[in-house]
């Protein structure tokens, strides 16, 4: 028969094993419910992934190998803000989403969202509002987008890139000429195996002003608006994303979103009133 006593030590033995069962859970739960920026600020380091040849969002020196661009601003003020250093990686645009996914980097800038793209990765309110343009060989006469979707029109564009995503989307038609870089994209129309080359308006500003003579700067019509975002790796964790984003619409109502993008302009030798009327940053 179990005494009364016995039955209170049975539950006072239980009670100690359920503090101790919680004890252990409770450490890792916390660690558990820290989330990415409890990652970020342990390890000391906000990582983010850099496109060679991608100004004005990226530029790298190759002769010291630092960086800096438009969105090289962006990570350094998010990483002071986040009271720790920014770690950058080279990467191409391609392999960015896989990069978000493994848990390469924290954080990607100037990423296009696509309904692809957001069933695995997470995107911020539009960072920047960008619009596609075409860089035309002299002679190629582009008035409309249906003006380039034809078979012997050779479309040169960076591959797994928003121009990739867009020129297979809307010019089904036309010679895809797909390569690895914007800058790759250029020498395929300077070197003739490409007709034009599409891009984001301040890719192309820059490409163009490179080598005006390569051919016109266009924007045909309709106008179609590229809007480019943040991306953050998926997590049940919403405050990370919710950081980015209040981080995005300070630094965007203040204005100074705007002024990192005509700062890397600038620094590419473009001239921010030669941008296309009505744009916005």
């Amino acid at each position: 028969m179990t005494t009364r006593r016995a039955f209170a030590s049975v539950l006072a033995l239980g009670g100690v094993a359920a503090a101790t069962s919680l004890a252990g859970i409770c450490p890792a739960r916390a660690q558990e419910e820290g989330g990415t920026i409890a990652r970020i600020k342990a390890s000391g380091k906000l990582r983010t992934a850099a496109i060679p040849g991608a100004e004005p969002f990226f530029h790298k020196d190759i002769l010291k190998g630092g960086w800096s661009g438009a969105c090289v601003d962006m990570v350094r003020d998010m990483a002071a803000s986040l009271g720790v250093t920014p770690d950058i990686v080279e990467a191409e645009w391609g392999t960015s989403v896989m990069d978000l996914q493994t848990g390469k980097i924290d954080v990607m800038f100037a990423l296009s969202p696509t309904p692809a793209r957001a069933l695995q990765i997470q995107f911020s309110d539009v960072a920047i509002n960008n619009a596609f343009t075409v860089i035309a060989k002299n002679g190629l006469s582009v008035a409309t987008w249906d003006d380039l979707d034809k078979p012997e029109i050779r479309v040169a564009f960076d591959t797994g890139s928003s121009h990739d995503i867009f020129v297979r989307r809307r010019l089904p038609h036309c010679t895809p000429v797909a390569v690895q870089s914007p800058t790759d994209a250029i020498m395929a129309l300077q070197a003739g195996r490409a007709d034009c080359v599409v891009q984001v308006v301040v890719i192309a500003a820059v490409m163009h002003a490179r080598n005006p003579a390569v051919g016109g700067l266009i924007l045909p019509q309709p106008v179609v608006h590229q809007p480019t975002c943040i991306g953050v790796p998926a997590s049940p964790d919403p405050r990370f994303l919710t950081f980015v984003n209040n981080w995005l619409l300070y630094n965007r109502s203040e204005g100074i979103v705007q002024d990192w993008m005509f700062k890397a302009l600038r620094a590419s030798n473009v001239d921010p009133a030669s941008l296309p009327p009505g744009l916005e940053f």
